[in-house]
């Protein structure tokens, strides 16, 4: 394989000065909010997070339109809680991990931010031609978008799983147990590439029927087809599904998809390649959060403590190392 790379602007230095300045600068503000925690996730009091402080080097990173307007438009589909989903009682306005770190950068970066609900087929599209700065929910980190798609900024790691029926009538124990079975994934996902290569090697291969595909826009339509018996099992993270099984336990149950079929997964927050300073400054505020015990806190407020990053693993564009801005064109060289 052989690559060349187009530059769009990339900073490298100065991301790294920024996150050195910041983590050595803030206070330990959310030191033990989470020791002890006892109630359900999401519902700690809004004022048990503390606000960082303003940080002009992270302002003066983002471009002159948003430092004009001071607000940052930010994309998902509020569909998939604990990561982001909404309220029954007000659907206007998202809740979650996601929206909950947006709001704890917001004074770090000196910004109000934006929420659009967004269709998953839309969201990459919408980020590349600017209908929104960035996307914070469902984009998972892959080699291919880092390099040629988007800047990626990882928030969570998780593992995939699959929903199925309370009683589990298959008996699945993994994704290979699935042959002859109708496996929902979202429209156009890595879930798709996902299925269909267990699908090639445990199924196939071994002169069984394939699992076959339904693709849905959200997990909501998904969750009534699988309800409805319409499908067999729906694949997303295991902290959403696990939501899901919690609140309809009668329902639904969760079989975590093993390591040997599919490693866990960096969730990210996802950037265009035209605006690599916002990558550079919502990394660098993520990376005020983790330092002063914010990103913990809220990470356990969701029930998500076993899905943290750490701080050594918050790299723009963690399993390339492409620089924030960067296109690689990937083309494959005779042999």
């Amino acid at each position: 394989m052989s690559s060349s790379i187009t530059r769009h602007g990339a900073r490298r230095g100065r991301l790294g000065a920024a996150l050195a300045a910041t983590v050595a600068s803030a206070g330990v503000l959310a030191a033990g909010l989470s020791a002890g925690a006892s109630a359900p996730p999401g519902t700690e009091p809004a004022g048990s997070i503390p606000a960082a402080a303003f940080d002009q080097a992270l302002f003066d990173l983002l471009p002159a339109s948003i430092q004009d307007s001071k607000t940052l438009h930010f994309g998902a589909l509020w569909e998939t809680p604990p990561v982001i989903g909404v309220d029954p009682n007000d659907t206007s306005t998202p809740v979650g991990l996601s929206p909950d770190l947006a709001d704890a950068m917001e004074p770090i970066l000196g910004v109000t931010v934006d929420w659009q609900n967004m269709q998953w087929p839309a969201q990459l599209p919408g980020v590349q031609s600017g209908v929104v700065d960035a996307l914070f929910g469902q984009v998972s980190i892959t080699p291919e978008r880092e390099q040629s798609i988007v800047d990626l900024i990882p928030f969570d790691l998780i593992g995939q799983g699959i929903l199925v029926p309370a009683d589990n009538p298959a008996g699945l124990t993994r994704l290979g147990d699935a042959c002859g079975l109708t496996i929902g994934v979202p429209v156009g996902s890595i879930e798709s590439d996902l299925v269909n290569r267990v699908s090639a090697d445990a199924c196939e291969g071994q002169g069984k029927d394939a699992i076959e595909l339904a693709e849905y826009q959200g997990a909501q339509a998904a969750i009534s087809a699988l309800g409805a018996g319409t499908i067999d099992g729906w694949i997303d993270g295991v902290p959403s599904l696990d939501a899901v099984a919690t609140a309809a336990p009668d329902k639904f149950a969760v079989v975590p998809i093993p390591a040997d079929e599919d490693t866990p997964l960096f969730a990210g927050i996802a950037v265009s390649k035209d605006q690599p300073g916002v990558s550079e400054a919502l990394a660098g505020a993520l990376g005020t959060l983790i330092a002063n015990g914010t990103y913990d806190a809220l990470m356990d407020k969701w029930g998500m403590a076993s899905a943290a990053i750490t701080a050594d693993q918050l790299t723009i564009n963690p399993l390339t190392g492409t620089a924030a801005g960067e296109v690689a064109e990937v083309t494959s060289a005779s042999t």
